[in-house]
């Protein structure tokens, strides 16, 4: 087993060597040395004691208390069950879930005290990137070297790690692997007359129809500043379009195709989703397909499984979810590239390295094993037959679609007013206004802090 093999290799690392004290002979060349050697003495061997077969991680020799701030979806709780796990190993931890924008805004406050109260925090690469940014997030360099042979932490792809890493500080140990793709019910979509759309212009133009045979129209998460940004680079990218130049900073998304992106969203406010579609969060549009109030949308990956959860999804709607790639506004498809992981924050009270490896025996390969049943994972080769069925839908949307947040200095001051602007669709405000007001603010925040060039 991949437990007893790691327990193997703790065992080596930590053997001391056997010391051997040897008898000098005379000076004198031409004499035989005639003291007796001395027995050789061997230094005992510290035992090294593991948790367990589901967590092979040493026993702490102090009592290890983790504060866990994140938010909750099916791989995660699986993630937090491998955690409790590790218990056995003389740790407790305190996993505190809230809605995904609180939770960020809730570590965002802690960490920014710079006597963080939380040990461990949650988050994607973009979330893990801002922090880091900003200071806030412990390098892992080290740690990942040290334990990198005994947890195989080559199987994680390089392109997985730059996802969370810095100017060459990785700052997370990537555990999902997350985009956004079409969720839809066949069979409401069957009975309207309606065909799986491929493109934004198609899904909007399905609305009325939805509407009018009683069903909510096309949704997308837009509840806050940072999701109206996800979306808004999801269909500028389909376009072809990084907002700003990866080299200069300087911005690319007031333009045609930035307006026209900023339009698309206007339509499906209008006439998909109405002003409701900004009060749904990414849990109530979870709950909202699960129930059959909405029958057709784009939502996290990492949601699929929650469609054939007997216990939240209603009878109706079981087994009636199917999934498509995501949607395009021209020869890309709008989905993003995300990881999921932990990080350790900057200035934290708990010795690192313990809280690192509880990082690790809840990412190992036994446990992305078990959490690969409820979503994509990050290990090369890793995968559970029971699955969720969503796979083609992610690996198609993953490997056609925009990628990944972009990581110049500048693109954090980007998000930031691109979604503060993008917002005021949902009162009215015209795209190609709120894209101009976003370049402004862009423009005099990155010019303050010389980031462009």
């Amino acid at each position: 087993m991949k437990k007893q093999s790691a327990m193997r290799r703790t065992l080596a690392a930590v053997a001391v060597s056997v010391m051997f004290v040897g008898a000098c002979g005379s000076d004198d060349s031409t004499e035989e040395a005639t003291e007796a050697t001395e027995a050789p003495v061997e230094e005992a061997t510290p035992e090294v004691v593991l948790a367990s077969e589901e967590c092979a991680i040493p026993v702490a020799d102090e009592a290890v208390n983790i504060d866990l701030m994140g938010w909750e979806f099916p791989i995660i709780t699986q993630y937090a069950a491998e955690l409790r796990e590790c218990e056995a190993a003389n740790y407790t931890f305190n996993i505190q879930f809230l809605d995904s924008a609180e939770a960020q805004n809730q570590i965002n406050l802690d960490l920014e005290t710079g006597t963080p109260s939380f040990e461990m925090v949650q988050g994607s690469n973009q979330f893990i990137v801002e922090l880091a940014n900003k200071g806030l997030l412990l390098p892992l360099n080290d740690l990942i070297e040290k334990y990198r042979d005994q947890f195989n932490l080559d199987s994680i792809p390089q392109g997985m790690w730059d996802l969370v890493s810095v100017d060459g500080n990785i700052y997370s140990i990537p555990m999902v692997a997350n985009t956004q793709h079409l969720f839809y019910n066949e069979e409401v979509l069957s009975k309207l007359g309606l065909s799986v759309p491929k493109t934004y212009e198609e899904a909007i133009a399905m609305c009325p129809a939805l509407i009018d045979g009683g069903y909510a129209g096309f949704q997308m998460m837009l509840s806050a500043d940072w999701a109206w940004q996800i979306e808004y680079d999801n269909v500028l990218g389909s376009l072809g379009v990084k907002p700003i130049d990866n080299t200069t900073g300087q911005p690319n998304f007031n333009s045609a195709e930035g307006v026209k992106a900023a339009q698309i969203l206007a339509d499906i406010v209008n006439t998909c989703g109405g002003k409701t579609i900004g009060t749904y969060s990414t849990d109530d549009v979870q709950n909202a397909f699960q129930t059959g109030e909405y029958v057709i949308g784009h939502l996290w990956a990492s949601r699929a499984a929650s469609m054939d959860d007997a216990e939240a999804t209603t009878a109706e709607v079981l087994g009636k979810i199917k999934f498509a790639p995501a949607l395009t506004a021209g020869t890309v498809l709008g989905a993003p590239a995300y990881v999921d992981g932990y990080a350790i924050p900057a200035n934290g009270t708990v010795d690192p390295e313990k809280v690192f490896l509880a990082m690790l025996g809840a990412s190992d390969e036994e446990s992305q094993t078990a959490a690969a049943k409820f979503g994509g994972v990050t290990r090369s080769g890793v995968s559970n037959p029971e699955g969720p069925r969503n796979g083609e839908a992610l690996n198609v949307s993953t490997s056609q679609g925009r990628g990944a947040d972009q990581t110049h200095p500048a693109a954090g001051i980007y998000r930031a007013e691109i979604g503060k602007a993008l917002v005021k669709i949902l009162d009215g405000a015209k795209p190609a206004d709120v894209i101009a007001e976003a370049e402004a603010a862009y423009l005099k925040e990155a010019k303050a802090q010389n980031l462009l060039s």
